[in-house]
């Protein structure tokens, strides 16, 4: 049947030389029971055609669901599943009936299967499907740890399995882990249509390397990231602060010669004679799908349709076979495109029809490999047009078998193939009537640059074949894994218990603390950030101990400490990143340095101005000794964008002043080179004295100046997930406060 298509230390990586673990929704193998009679079934979908080759060149183990939730516990059935492990090395995963139901046919394959295919129409919604798809991700875990040992690989395949990668990190912190989508990524305004849109691409950042089809689907990853949740990457790279997520398009391949091997089959060899008798004086169309709505067929027919009608000399000379492999057919939308197709076919048919000549050959069922193999070496045309597709590994298959032939490759240029395949003739599907007519001029190209095309994509297809995938995609998985061990500069989580001994032994104590994200969230808009009572009431007892020095290092203006913070007499307040400062039982604020002029705001702003005009949601913030540009409300990457166009301009501009452009949270300010934390806190220490205990806390690019110049004694922590000079971490405001109130309790 031929369908096309043990713990160990948390930054260590394993040894390369171990096993690979492959995990897929199915094994290749099926169990049916066939009236009471248990046997096995083997595939050569997609991805078993891809991995096969690879998993039989090691010692590997394919961990999946066996394709039958029946009858769980019968021994006929226990036997088969329980010889896959032992003598095919494949690890069966027995869901539960409604599990597999509501994953499967439900989750998977009614939510995200047609988002990712930008059909949001047809996804149907299902209350027990995203509880299915937790549970059926978390039994995967389950049989994969029991399975691993050190220095095991693990490469998890496909959008079934989204949730696997931060599931097994969870379980397995220092296992190499690899995940491949085979489908398209999609963009992130289709995307951030699931409801669980953050719980998925928190999933999938579990892995050292997250690999996609095509550059196209990597960069819509890249968007959803930074929408969605916020987190910024590189092109390759999304930094998480204790590790880092490889990203990279890695386009599967096929085993050429498992096609072209064919060829010389006596079955083969008998197919192909059968159809040069039958279609000995016509051009045969041929396209090969699953019958599944993203892959056109309607749309194909449709054009066969218009090709006859607006081309009456290629009637009775071509034919179109169409194989069609049926698909998900208890899902109700696949019953409704079954019946479109037929009626379509029908129609074509009964219009076009001979007694000598059928239009369409429609075959709806799988056929044997030597079969296929056959169709498409005789065939002259593959019309492989997607509306949406991964890859397609068709175009390629086709390509295989096509030796000493000069066949047309038609395919669309929504399949992840035309990024590679920039011989084939492309169009767009949806676009019935230029589809036609270039389907007619490719017919007419000469013989010579069919074969010239063809010889192109034959090199293409044979150079990155399924080995150099597999090869490609490991080699990036081990450099992963290898960075993920020299990852030093993440600050080793607080230990609460060690700090509050410390600052309960200190005679003299020096606190300096950020504000914003530091000791409150982040607002969209700066006078959102007003500290709540609670919080108050904290400071006010740390600063009530004579043996403390509080001080609230913060970018905020004066104006906005004194207001939130002037009446708390003995806590130090310093604006601006240190610019201006109040010290405790003081009413006035002094300057860092005296400034004679703020002229350059006069400059600055216009730049500044023109910025806010080009993003909405942007706008300008003055304060005395700096500008700030705030995007905070703009759209995430727009934002971003222009905040690297803004800083670069400013920096040729800035290039011979004192003054210099800074980016920080949503933001990029324009500050004097004198202005930092880290200047603030040498002045607070050395005015202070206390040699006892130091502590500084921030949370984003501005604090680092603080931590850089503090005692390797000092504890100096950072707010957040990201890299930072500190020694230690919390992961946000909340466990900050918690923090600050063990030092006030004493406890």
């Amino acid at each position: 049947m031929s369908t096309p298509d043990s713990e160990s230390e948390p930054n260590k990586p394993q040894s390369a030389t171990g096993r690979l673990i492959a995990i897929s929704n199915r094994l290749p193998v099926k169990l049916q029971n066939s009236a009471g009679v248990w046997r096995a079934e083997v595939s050569t979908g997609g991805l078993a055609t891809a991995m096969n080759p690879i998993l039989k060149r090691s010692d590997g183990l394919w961990i999946g669901w066996p394709g039958s939730s029946t009858d769980i516990g019968n021994p006929a059935r226990q036997k088969i599943i329980a010889d896959w492990a032992v003598n095919e090395r494949l690890i069966a995963v027995d869901l539960p009936p409604d599990v597999a139901r509501n994953f499967y046919e439900g989750y998977a394959n009614q939510i995200l299967w047609p988002l990712f295919h930008y059909f949001p129409s047809r996804m149907a919604s299902d209350p027990q499907g995203w509880a299915a798809y937790v549970a059926a991700n978390k039994m995967f875990c389950d049989v994969a740890v029991r399975n691993y040992r050190d220095g095991d690989t693990i490469w998890v395949h496909d959008y079934q399995l989204m949730l696997l990668p931060a599931l097994l990190r969870e379980a397995l912190p220092g296992a190499p882990i690899g995940f491949f989508l085979h489908i398209p990524f999609p963009s992130s305004e289709v995307f951030r249509i699931v409801p669980e849109r953050a719980e998925l691409l928190e999933g999938l950042l579990g892995a050292d390397l997250l690999a996609f089809q095509t550059y196209s689907h990597l960069q819509h990853f890249r968007s959803s990231l930074l929408r969605i949740v916020g987190r910024e990457s590189r092109i390759d790279q999304v930094d998480l602060g204790a590790r880092a997520v490889r990203i990279a398009a890695v386009p599967i391949g096929i085993a050429p010669e498992a096609f072209s091997d064919l060829l010389q089959k006596r079955e083969t060899l008998d197919h192909i004679a059968a159809l040069q008798r039958r279609h000995s004086d016509r051009r045969i169309l041929l396209a090969v799908d699953r019958l599944d709505y993203s892959k056109g067929i309607p749309d194909r027919l449709r054009t066969y349709r218009r090709l006859l009608e607006s081309a009456p000399e290629l009637r009775g000379k071509v034919v179109l076979i169409q194989v069609a492999v049926p698909s998900r057919e208890k899902v109700f939308t696949y019953e409704a495109l079954r019946r479109q197709v037929n009626e379509l076919v029908g129609e074509i048919n009964g219009q076009f029809g001979t007694e000598e000549w059928t239009p369409v050959l429609y075959i709806r069922r799988g056929i044997s490999r030597p079969q296929l193999v056959a169709l498409y070496n005789q065939a002259d045309v593959a019309w492989v047009t997607p509306l949406r597709d991964g890859m397609n590994l068709v175009s390629k298959e086709f390509v295989a078998c096509q030796k000493e032939k000069n066949g047309i490759l038609l395919l669309s240029e929504f399949a992840g193939a035309a990024e590679e395949m920039g011989e084939a003739f492309q169009v767009n599907p949806y676009d019935e009537g230029r589809t036609t007519a270039v389907l007619r001029s490719a017919l007419e190209t000469s013989p010579e640059e069919r074969a010239e095309r063809l010889r192109a994509l034959r090199e293409r297809v044979e150079r990155n074949n399924v080995f150099a995938w597999s090869e490609r995609f490991l080699a990036l998985l081990q450099q992963a894994a290898e960075t993920r061990a020299s990852y030093s500069d993440q600050p080793a989580p607080l230990d609460f218990d060690a700090i509050v001994r410390s600052y309960c032994g200190a005679n003299r104590r020096l606190l300096l603390l950020d504000y914003d994200g530091t000791l409150v969230p982040f607002a969209n808009r700066p006078e959102g950030a007003v500290p709540p009572p609670q919080l108050k009431t904290l400071l006010v007892r740390l600063t009530a101990d004579p043996r403390n020095l509080v001080a609230l290092v913060s970018g905020r203006s004066r104006a906005d400490l004194e207001q939130w913070f002037g009446d708390i007499a003995g806590l130090c307040l310093v604006a601006e990143h240190g610019a201006i400062a109040r010290y405790p039982a003081q009413t006035d604020w002094a300057p860092l340095r005296l400034v004679s002029s703020r002229d350059w705001m006069k400059r600055v702003r216009p730049v500044f101005e023109h910025f806010v005009n080009r993003t909405p949601g942007s706008f300008i913030e003055e304060k005395e000794y700096a500008l700030v540009w705030h995007y905070r409300l703009s759209a995430p990457e727009f934002g971003e964008w222009l905040a690297r166009e803004l800083v670069s301009m400013l920096e040729g501009m800035l290039a011979e002043t004192e003054l210099r452009a800074v980016r920080g949270r949503k933001i990029v300010e324009v500050k004097p080179l004198w202005i930092q934390k880290g200047a603030a806190a040498e002045r607070l220490a050395r005015d202070y004295g206390a040699d006892d205990f130091q502590f500084a806390a921030g949370d984003d690019r501005t604090d680092e100046d603080a931590f850089e110049v503090l005692p390797e004694s000092a504890w100096t922590v950072h707010v957040g997930s990201e890299r930072s000079r500190a020694r230690f971490s919390v992961s946000d405001p909340d466990r900050m406060v918690e923090l600050l109130g063990r030092f006030a309790d004493g406890r």
